[in-house]
């Protein structure tokens, strides 16, 4: 079995539209609001725009880092961008936002990575439901930062 990954996660954030898109998109600003998930964030800073490019490492609860590069290979702002990834994650991934009603933002992280960690890789057969809460961890950090972070606005 590969060590192939999909996450879909959704978060709800209450502000605007376009102040998502600012915080999320812009990858280097990780280290301020996503804690200590992101342990250093170097590259192009600003919004999403193709062919900018971030050198990330990252962990979860889990006692190991990740060490990737992602690069944008769309973006359409508002309304989300995608990326590619290369590394000990190796793939892609995409972040859609979309205005609710109720004037809150609908953001949808859809990642499908490859992972290939030594180790990490070689145990997604027996860890894979580990593997996958370390991951929902880390992004239940990103929403809880968010919210503070445009609350605080």
């Amino acid at each position: 079995m590969a060590a192939r990954y999909q996450f879909v996660d959704r978060w709800s954030v209450a502000a605007p539209l376009a102040d998502v898109y600012e915080v999320v998109g812009n990858t280097v600003g990780y280290l301020g609001w996503w804690g200590d998930v992101f342990v250093s964030v170097e590259g192009d800073d600003g919004p999403p725009r193709p062919g900018r490019h971030a050198t990330i490492v990252s962990r979860g609860f889990l006692p190991y880092r990740l060490r990737w590069q992602a690069q944008i290979v769309e973006a359409n702002a508002p309304r989300g961008f995608s990326f590619t990834m290369t590394g000990d994650f190796v793939g892609d991934g995409s972040w859609a936002f979309a205005e609710g009603d109720d004037g809150t933002v609908s953001a949808t992280f859809d990642f499908r990575p490859r992972v290939e960690k030594a180790g990490v890789k070689q145990l997604t057969p027996v860890l894979r439901p580990v593997f996958r809460r370390n991951h929902s961890w880390a992004m239940k950090r990103g929403e809880r930062g968010l919210r503070k972070l445009l609350e605080s606005r």
